[in-house]
């Protein structure tokens, strides 16, 4: 967005005060990110008002003129081909030593045998415009000789600012809101804008507008007004349109253009000849072709809001208007719509359409509704201005369907000293405040403040939004650099995220798992599908598909696993989530593998080892295992036991029926097991009891016992446990081997930390182990 600093000026009482380039500078720490400034005029010099006095064709050369001009103390001659000119015309003339906008520094030069001592310029190369299709033909009340930026306001600072900055300020996307903030950062006096007179508006007789769809359009406001005889802007405005990105097209079109950029406020012009009643609603899901004023026919989209004669569109709301209500050269009568609409309707139909005009980024910023009925009383004080002969034939309409008032809101002062770092004055503050047009009501601990409403749309509606808006116009510059006084200190948290932390990370340092993420909530037809009931479940209010909140994280990987078997189906998956019951909300890890039938008794194995790991590792104490039924209606309890810590159940290790398995593939089976994490947390670590090693040799006996298929090894480890030997260091389980009896090969580590085990001391390990085997009836491979 450009910005006109000749504009600003006229805003601000003693602007000549300002030095606006530093002003400029400072702009992006107070208020928004400058992307650029551009000083206007700085290559056009020795330009002058000059006379036609003669215009003789060229000698030799036809496509020449030579023009004999007045400059004021002199008369020079210029060679020109320009085909506008005529005598008494007034041009502007670039002097020997002069420069102009895209030319070299002006000097004498002989065309075809005739000295020229100067240029004539065009708008083009004055900076103005971009038309150069002939020289600028000047006011006739120039005077000659005078210096062209007497008359033209070519010198000009204009700067660009970043738009995404201005996002959340909508007051911000008028020059006038922009100097607000500028009087606000150098303490000057903002201006009142020049309106029309209210006696002026009183008549009864108002133009018809209903408004249908008052969801999306807050305020319409409109008038009509007839008798304009004037339809030429002047050069100061057309230049200042130019400067801001836009091109002059007539005195009623580039007025409303005007307002937009002064006050933010997009307004349109119809020709009142075209309008008998104005209608504002939506099209709903009704096709409707529309041509817009560029031209176009488009299709408008479903729920867009259209303007409307009666049933006739005649323009799309808060984007443009059609060709059918388009003001002409030869309109004298119109019909000014001032109007605010919801940013998000208008956001939605720009895009559907592909069209997104000035106006259109202008409305998608939540514009005030309070704007509209000023926007037309400054238009009327400026059409008027131009032309005194119009006649405003009716009263202003304005239908308010959606009224938006001040917001008060209370900023404690001890809360402001702890943000700021220091105590700002109270008259400081209020002087801040009141510079932005908050009104300011003191009391002895707090401000009690109310928020115009042009902040109030998108922006203030907190105390810290005040207290940003006191610091960035204080200055951040300004505030006291100073180190936290904080104790540098290490924070264990509460434990729960460290312990979830690490179960994660050693089961995939230590497995080929993948951990995943899952939705909160069912997939509704995988359920039904399975017969599954969730229905006494927690559930997603407005929402009626996807909408059961899991109590299972198990069956959310699941859902996951039927997606992953369209590319494959051997793999592991894990997930520590929440599961959430109507009572309380639980953490879990799930782990899923899924194998092939061949492999699952090897692959259930593995999962008990990682199972039993994890928990060694965080918690060092070991688990144990323990038949069980589990009551989940997708599990084959054949396969289901407890995974017990402290003898208390913390998880499962299942198998899921194979009546589900088969749906990720045919010799596909899943494993399932499940940490309960708050169990697994409310047990304390057992501390690591390290103990010096022997200096004397130990040597391993390998014994390998014979079990009955159905015996557990928890039943042998129960007797090992209860032998004790002064050269037993410890034991440990090497492997486990089953064909018609289950083969359980156990290590036994011995050694002595007093000396060197002889051959006598080994062998009398080996009968009294043998002794021990014997006397339990166990039996071991000879």
């Amino acid at each position: 967005m450009y910005i006109s600093s000749n504009r600003l000026k006229k805003y601000i009482k003693n602007s000549d005060k300002i030095n606006w380039l530093s002003m400029w500078n400072s702009f992006t720490i107070h208020s928004a990110e400058i992307d650029g400034i551009e000083i206007k005029g700085k290559d056009i010099n020795k330009v002058v008002v000059a006379q036609i006095l003669e215009l003789n064709p060229h000698k030799t050369n036809h496509k020449y003129n030579i023009v004999k001009l007045n400059i004021g103390n002199d008369i020079i001659q210029v060679v020109s081909s320009a085909t506008n000119l005529y005598v008494e015309m007034k041009v502007p003339c670039a002097l020997i030593g002069g420069s102009l906008k895209g030319l070299s520094k002006v000097e004498s030069i002989n065309l075809d045998g005739e000295e020229s001592n100067g240029v004539l310029a065009s708008e083009k190369e004055l900076g103005i415009s971009d038309n150069h299709t002939g020289v600028m033909d000047l006011d006739k009340s120039y005077e000659v000789g005078k210096d062209i930026k007497e008359y033209i306001p070519i010198d000009d600072i204009v700067i660009e600012i970043d738009n995404k900055s201005l996002t959340n300020r909508p007051d911000m996307w008028g020059h006038y809101g922009i100097a607000r903030e500028v009087c606000a950062i150098t303490d000057s006096e903002l201006l009142p804008l020049e309106l029309i007179e209210e006696n002026i508006l009183t008549k009864e007789d108002k133009i018809k507008v209903t408004v249908l769809d008052d969801k999306n359009c807050n305020r319409y406001s409109c008038i009509k007004v007839s008798n304009i005889k004037e339809n030429s802007t002047d050069i100061e405005m057309k230049t200042f349109l130019y400067y801001c990105g836009m091109r002059s097209i007539s005195l009623l079109v580039d007025l409303t253009n005007y307002l937009m950029l002064e006050l933010g406020q997009p307004m349109h012009a119809f020709d009142s000849n075209k309008i008998d009643e104005i209608v504002v609603k939506n099209v709903g899901n009704e096709k409707v072709n529309f041509t817009t004023l560029d031209g176009i026919e488009r299709e408008i989209p479903e729920n867009t809001l259209m303007i409307c004669n009666k049933d006739l569109p005649v323009a799309i709301a808060g984007i443009m208007g059609g060709l059918n209500s388009e003001i002409e050269e030869d309109t004298t009568s119109l019909i000014l719509e001032s109007a605010n609409f919801d940013s998000t309707s208008i956001r939605k139909s720009a895009i559907a359409l592909g069209l997104r005009t000035d106006a259109s980024a202008h409305y998608e910023k939540s514009l005030d509704p309070n704007m509209t009925v000023t926007a037309i009383k400054r238009f009327l004080y400026l059409l008027k201005e131009y032309d005194k002969s119009i006649s405003i034939d009716t009263g202003i309409t304005d239908v308010y369907p959606n009224k938006i008032e001040e917001k008060l809101v209370e900023l404690s002062k001890d809360m402001l000293r702890k943000y700021m770092g220091f105590v700002l004055e109270d008259n400081k503050v209020i002087s801040i405040l009141e510079a932005l047009e908050f009104k300011v009501e003191n009391k002895e601990d707090k401000y009690i403040i109310t928020v115009p409403t042009f902040r109030a749309t998108k922006d203030i509606s907190m105390d810290r939004d005040i207290i940003e808006e006191i610091a960035r116009i204080y200055g951040y510059d300004k505030l006291e650099v100073a180190p936290l006084k904080l104790d540098l200190v290490i924070n264990n948290g509460e434990g729960k995220y460290e312990l979830e932390y690490d179960i994660k990370k050693y089961i995939a340092e230590h497995s080929n798992y993948h951990e995943i993420h899952t939705y909160l909530w069912y997939q509704t037809n995988i359920l039904n599908k399975y017969n599954i009931n969730k229905e006494n479940n927690v559930k997603l209010v407005n929402k009626n598909e996807n909408n059961i909140i899991r109590d299972d994280l198990s069956w959310s990987l699941y859902e996951q696993c039927l997606e992953n078997s369209k590319h494959t189906n051997r793999y592991g998956v894990f997930e520590l989530g929440s599961m959430i019951s109507r009572k309380k909300e639980e953490r879990v890890l799930s782990i899923l593998d899924v194998c092939d039938k061949n492999t699952v008794e090897d692959r259930y194995n593995k999962l008990k080892k990682i199972i039993y790991d994890v928990v060694k590792h965080i918690k060092n104490k070991e688990i144990t295992y323990k038949k069980s039924e589990i009551e989940k209606d997708y599990l084959d309890n054949n396969y289901s036991i407890d995974i017990l810590l402290d003898n208390k159940k913390i998880g499962y290790i299942s198998l899921l029926k194979n009546t589900i398995s088969k749906d990720c593939g045919k010799k596909t089976l899943i494993i399932n097991a499940e940490l309960w994490i708050e169990n697994l947390y409310g047990s304390n670590i057992q501390s690591i009891i390290y103990e010096e090693p022997s200096k004397y040799p130990i040597t391993n006996i390998d014994y390998t016992f014979i079990l009955n298929k159905e015996t557990k090894y928890e039943e042998l480890d129960n007797i090992l446990k209860k032998y004790n030997h002064k050269y037993l260091l410890s034991y440990n389980l090497i492997d486990v081997y089953e064909d018609e009896k289950k083969k359980v090969t156990i290590t036994f580590v011995i050694g002595s930390r007093e000396k060197t085990l002889s051959k006598e001391d080994m062998l009398e390990f080996q009968e009294n182990i043998l002794n021990y085997i014997k006397y339990n009836n166990l039996e071991i491979v000879q």
